[in-house]
């Protein structure tokens, strides 16, 4: 079997395992608050100042005041620029523009699939449309893929096949904004004790993030841990 690190090398890694998780977040959501003050705060809450500075009231106003009123102008710019492209000629506009930007060397590859995933999370298809999670039988027997259950199906196919089939839909990893839509009998589905953002994330980390109530170790695993026997 293959050699277990030192206790001391083993407590040092479970320590890192534990703070680095901790530390990134952090890091990352200060990188984030920073980039957003920065970019969209700053401008805002100095086109407020310019404002007030004609009105002559800029001197009366808190900087506490002032800076929630920046965050009134983004979220009500923010509902305005809803409320548009959801509009006929808004949608035109913006499918227009995405034609524009997938001409645009480097930022034609880069933006269609960063939309793919705030549409995934944010648009009018979203998580909370999965009603389940499933486990099927895909891309072969024997083989199986996480799925969410979607319960829509086909009327023709169904009669077709004088057979139930509901829609699943297959995320692909660590992608899961794409996939495969597949319409399968329904005894081919096994239900798991899963919600949709456990699912996600066991999907993101390509099966390493396993809820606790869904894990179990392998059994059979340990003959691909076997060392290979040295050549004479």
């Amino acid at each position: 079997m293959k050699k277990q690190p030192h206790l001391v090398i083993r407590f040092v890694l479970r320590g890192l395992a534990f703070v680095l998780p901790l530390g990134l977040t952090a890091a990352l959501l200060i990188w984030l608050w920073n980039f957003i003050s920065t970019t969209v705060f700053d401008r805002v809450d100095a086109g407020l100042v310019w404002l007030l500075t004609q009105t002559g009231h800029a001197e009366s106003l808190p900087p506490t005041l002032r800076f929630w009123l920046s965050v009134a102008c983004i979220l009500f710019s923010l509902f305005l620029l809803g409320w548009w492209f959801s509009g006929f000629l808004g949608r035109r506009a913006l499918t227009y523009f995405e034609r524009l930007l997938g001409k645009v060397p480097l930022i034609g590859g880069i933006y269609p699939y960063i939309k793919q995933i705030t549409e995934f999370f944010f648009g009018k298809e979203k998580i909370v449309s999965f009603e389940k999670v499933v486990m099927l039988p895909y891309p072969r027997p024997g083989i199986y893929s996480v799925g969410f259950l979607t319960g829509s199906c086909v009327q023709s196919l169904n009669a077709a096949r004088s057979s139930e089939l509901v829609s699943v839909f297959v995320p692909s990893s660590p992608m899961p904004a794409t996939g495969y839509t597949l319409f399968v009998p329904v005894d081919d589905l096994v239900p798991v004790n899963l919600t949709v953002e456990e699912a996600l994330r066991m999907v993101i980390s390509g099966g390493v993030l396993v809820p606790q109530q869904e894990y179990e170790e392998p059994t059979t695993l340990g003959a691909l841990y076997k060392e290979a026997p040295a050549e004479s």
